[in-house]
């Protein structure tokens, strides 16, 4: 490529003043590349940020790999043996905690309130495991009271239980049995303390005790359910598990945090991939509309076209001139595109608080001006939805590059037939008729 060919190309990029149409879809062909990089990184960045936050609270809860007794094997589905199974996770190299614990169902009752909770027995009187405790924000960081209990915050908001007060749960007593099946427990439990791990499910839904209470109210003896190991690399919970297995037997069935939420993980995974279908489809749009500019750009310069031809340019060179607008269209276009895409991912947050600040005045205005009432703030984000202090953002540097790769080489490819279509000219036949 010779110089002539970017001096061409660039001149090309405007059109004359009494064809400004040309311009304008110039101009339109960037803002179209600019726009589908800039909403794909911002979007993908929030999306990778949400995934990172909710994988993270799920995490800081649950268990990392969780080991368990085979379903239908001849031991049942509870470990009776759970502490020799903790001294022998506690030698393996990498794992850091071990809490053996009982999971199950049950409902509660509040004055007239009945509601769906889950329970969690784990840790000993007396002994809250570490990663509880800092989800605390209310209480003694310890079971110390053989009836006290620990319920998330917004369930007490919810249904406006305070500290102290008396609530009862009903469990499903001991074993299935083919004679009397399943009888209810009901236990009486002091709230005193509450937890707030920022996953809403469990915020909601979650009551805490210790292991001991939990054995106590569902009648099942000294028994765990499961083990849960928290280990110290997330990244290698697979490798984590597989040396788990060694260790303790065959017998036992390890299942790692992603495998228990896995229809959670798919769930957002897919909507991740179809966002980025229907962003890119944005970009596509603009490789047409470039195609479209630059055939309108061939039309215009027609007589310009074989003037040059008539002094020697090849079509080779005409062709790499329309070849490099396209490319630069793309250049441009991604490159504004990913400057504030950047811009406005990392700095989102303050983005969105202005927004609602800027609505919700215009709001109150429109709303005293007219008389319609009192107006209702509006949250762009809800946080009784999504239940998040703060919009998460994850900016992928490689994620960046592809997106930037992949718009520069549409905005390129797209120009290719536009490009033959001018190097096929007669320049005889152009001269001639212009």
């Amino acid at each position: 490529m010779g110089l002539y060919e970017l001096f061409v190309g660039l001149r090309y990029l405007k059109s004359k003043k009494v064809q400004g149409f040309i311009s304008f879809n110039t101009i339109l062909s960037v803002l179209i590349v600019f726009l589908g990089v800039f909403i794909l990184i911002i979007v993908i960045s929030v999306m990778n940020g949400f995934q990172a936050q909710i994988k993270d609270k799920i995490l800081d809860v649950d268990a990392h790999i969780t080991v368990m007794n085979y379903y239908g094997s001849s031991k049942g589905d509870t470990i009776w043996e759970y502490r020799e199974i903790v001294k022998k996770l506690k030698t393996i190299k990498g794992v850091v905690t071990t809490d053996p614990y009982i999971h199950g169902q049950g409902l509660i009752r509040y004055k007239n309130n009945i509601s769906y909770v889950m329970l969690r027995g784990i840790g000993t009187k007396g002994g809250m495991p570490a990663f509880v405790k800092k989800f605390i924000t209310d209480g003694e960081k310890e079971f110390t009271e053989k009836s006290g209990i620990y319920i998330g915050a917004e369930m007490a908001r919810n249904f406006g239980i305070k500290m102290n007060d008396v609530i009862e749960i009903i469990v499903p007593k001991g074993r299935l049995t083919a004679t009397t099946g399943v009888l209810p427990g009901i236990g009486s439990y002091h709230v005193t303390g509450f937890f707030k791990t920022g996953y809403y499910d469990f915020d909601t839904k979650l009551i805490m005790m210790s292991l001991p209470q939990a054995q106590e109210l569902f009648s099942v003896g000294d028994i765990a359910w499961g083990v849960g190991v928290k280990i110290d690399d997330v990244y290698k919970m697979d490798t984590m598990a597989s040396k788990i297995t060694s260790a303790i037997g065959f017998e036992y069935v390890t299942m790692t945090a992603e495998e228990k939420n896995q229809n959670l993980f798919y769930a957002l995974k897919l909507e991740k991939l179809i966002m980025i279908i229907i962003l890119f489809l944005v970009i596509i749009s603009a490789g047409f509309t470039i195609m479209g500019t630059l055939v309108m750009v061939v039309m215009e310069k027609r007589k310009s076209i074989g003037i040059l031809k008539s002094m020697g340019a090849r079509p080779r060179s005409i062709m790499i001139i329309f070849v490099l607008e396209g490319f630069l269209i793309g250049v441009i276009g991604t490159l504004l595109g990913v400057l504030f895409g950047l811009a406005a991912a990392i700095n989102l947050e303050a983005i969105i608080k202005w927004l609602e600040k800027s609505i919700n005045a215009f709001g109150q205005q429109a709303y005293d001006f007219l008389k319609l009432g009192i107006f209702e703030k509006i949250s762009i984000v809800p946080t009784n939805i999504y239940y998040i202090d703060s919009i998460p953002t994850e900016v992928k540097p490689e994620f960046v590059v592809f997106i930037s790769i992949f718009a520069v080489f549409l905005s390129t490819v797209a120009a290719i037939f536009p490009a033959w279509s001018a190097s096929r000219l007669n320049p005889v036949e152009t001269i001639r008729y212009d």
